[in-house]
């Protein structure tokens, strides 16, 4: 969307942790507190953050360090001028806080976009109780999100019902679904897919293969390919795995139980 933004004539910066799970890589910050980075036209800004594993102690020190930075470089965030929209994408709701005050000094509109829905995830794929002090302070950055955003827009279309349980207007909610860059499926992909020679000698084999290359963890549900695939055992069947997550691990022991797939 920034791309899109960028090419109707808008100027569009993203502002960022230098450190996330979710990038295969982050950018080297070379000792400085913030870097700017142009590509594609979008002007990026990272705030330096620290590293961590999984979803402890660390993850929360690197969200409470990209909050600082959110609020201590403001100016620098708003170089270009004052923005029209300021849109808070994380997938916790802390950000709506400085994200609010920046546009509040700028005149712009706030527009709180919804990845997953926090703190109801945590709750009911991670066993947290409702009642954590992390929980608790989740659910209020949520509520503030619905109360005070000018839209509120996700991927999530039968979002809106839990969203004004938690205080959402009328009229606020915009569902977006996800789209694709036509232009990319249009080119040749050049040097061969990842795979390309294994795959191609599982089908010259005789083998019927059923691969999955999404996220990894416990919302996507991929337990249903281990139970699917042990409905097939005795038949030339390979389930491959591919990537990295949070589930990877337990799905790869899994299904080498179940003597049908493989993790890549």
């Amino acid at each position: 969307m920034a791309k899109r933004w960028v090419e109707a004539g808008h100027h569009v910066t993203i502002v960022a942790s230098s450190y996330s799970h979710l990038r295969t890589k982050n950018p080297d910050m070379q000792g400085k507190k913030t870097m700017e980075e142009l590509y594609n036209g979008v002007r990026y800004l990272w705030l330096e953050g620290p590293s961590y594993q999984g979803n402890g102690l660390g993850r929360i020190k690197n969200m409470l360090s990209f909050l600082r930075g959110l609020k201590k470089y403001r100016a620098q965030i708003t170089a270009q001028g004052k923005p029209d929209a300021v849109i808070a994408s994380s997938t916790y709701p802390l950000d709506i806080y400085p994200a609010r005050k920046i546009a509040r000094e700028s005149g712009a509109l706030l527009i709180y976009e919804v990845h997953d829905l926090w703190p109801l995830s945590p709750i009911e794929l991670g066993g947290m109780s409702p009642r954590h002090p992390y929980i608790v302070l989740m659910q209020m950055a949520e509520n503030y999100c619905y109360k005070h955003s000018d839209y509120v827009v996700s991927l999530l279309p039968c979002a809106e019902g839990h969203m004004k349980e938690h205080g959402l207007a009328d009229g606020k909610f915009v569902y977006i679904p996800n789209g694709i860059v036509k232009e990319d499926w249009e080119k040749s992909p050049g040097n061969p897919p990842v795979y390309a020679d294994k795959l191609g000698q599982y089908r010259r084999d005789g083998w019927f293969l059923i691969g999955y290359t999404g996220a990894h963890g416990i919302a996507n549900g991929l337990d249903s390919f281990i139970e699917a695939g042990k409905g097939v055992t005795g038949k030339k069947d390979q389930t491959d795995f591919g990537g990295t997550g949070a589930g990877t691990g337990p799905l790869g022991t899994e299904s080498s139980r179940s003597s049908f797939g493989r993790e890549c």
